[in-house]
């Protein structure tokens, strides 16, 4: 029975698309949070392509193994920091009533 009045309650307050009556709040970036995304995605795109790469060199003896290492961890770097930045971006951007 306590279940049927919340049902009821949530079906009264729903809107037309079966979301609850609240108001939609979202986060906008500093910078464009999609622009920020598109160039985050290209520079890790660009970065994967470069480390492998410089790792397939190295399986090949064209380079040293060093280098392949040194390629990967250069790799993960600029990935966590671009996801960190990405991050940051939408974190301190303003927040706007949708």
């Amino acid at each position: 029975m306590q279940v049927e009045k919340i049902h009821d309650l949530r079906k009264h307050l729903a809107s037309a698309d079966g979301d609850a009556a609240a108001p939609r709040w979202k986060r906008i970036g500093v910078i464009s949070p999609r622009r920020t995304r598109v160039i985050a995605f290209a520079v890790i795109s660009m970065s994967l392509v470069a480390t492998a790469a410089c790792c397939l060199l190295a399986v090949w003896s064209y380079v040293g193994p060093d280098i392949a290492w040194r390629a990967l961890g250069s790799f993960g770097i600029i990935a966590l920091a671009t996801s960190i930045f990405v991050a940051l971006n939408e974190g301190f951007g303003p927040t706007i009533r949708d």
